[in-house]
């Protein structure tokens, strides 16, 4: 699996599940609907967790714990 160097706020949902497809799983534990989720999500990390009042933080943390998992 590639890594990307960050994982932020900014980080488009496209790019990021384009890096790393196994985060798709992530999304949908947290309740959060991504490209492979039936419900398409474009736009950025922050602005999904906006527009659905997650906790941007948890979020990030809980992606960032699943990049860094040895594959």
């Amino acid at each position: 699996m590639k890594r990307t160097t960050t994982i932020d706020g900014d980080t488009l949902i496209e790019e990021l599940l384009e890096r790393h497809p196994d985060l798709a799983g992530v999304f949908v534990r947290i309740g959060l609907p991504c490209f492979t989720c039936g419900e398409p999500a474009w736009g950025t990390v922050g602005e999904l967790c906006a527009r659905h009042g997650r906790d941007l933080g948890e979020v990030l943390s809980a992606l960032r714990a699943a990049v860094s998992k040895p594959s």
